[in-house]
């Protein structure tokens, strides 16, 4: 854990950082994640390449918080700054339904599952065969468009993307 309170070498996704690369380096790797993604169309995604899209999304938060602080930002992406920053600590705020997804694990025999649906959705009613055996709490399509648009601006005014 670093001074900020961040654990990153832990994640179980490689291919996020390495100790050799330069911010710059990452917002430009984050983008490129992130723009196949949006082309994809977000709720097309996977979840295990959804919950990568997320930890890149807070790791470089970390790097770009006091650049951050400097940007005006709408009520939207304020909302979405804070589901952010609070997700780091397995806190969550606001209305669920409004500022999550649920990321979950489903068996049926020894066939695992991974899904990531609506707060509200219940497979475990439309699908009765399947089990949900584990769920966690992620921040949903709009929380992460309105970051990844922060840290858009952030990088602008850096100079990253010049």
């Amino acid at each position: 854990m670093n001074k900020n309170g961040f654990v990153f070498e832990n994640i179980g996704f490689d291919n996020i950082s390495s100790k050799n690369s330069t911010i710059s380096s990452e917002i430009l790797r984050y983008f490129s994640i992130y723009c196949k993604a949006k082309e994809k169309g977000m709720e097309q995604l996977g979840p295990k390449e959804y919950m990568e899209l997320v930890l890149s999304t807070v790791f470089l938060l970390k790097f770009l918080k006091e650049d951050i602080g400097e940007i005006n930002l709408s009520d939207n992406q304020k909302n979405s700054l804070i589901v952010f920053q609070r997700y780091v600590y397995r806190e969550y705020t606001g209305e669920y339904s409004e500022n999550y997804l649920k990321y979950s694990l489903w068996r049926k025999d020894n066939v695992l599952r991974y899904s990531i649906d609506k707060y509200d959705i219940y497979l475990n009613d439309l699908k009765s065969d399947w089990k949900r055996i584990f769920t966690i709490l992620v921040p949903n399509y709009e929380n992460l468009k309105n970051v990844a648009a922060i840290i858009l601006r952030t990088a602008n005014k850096i100079g990253v993307l010049e």
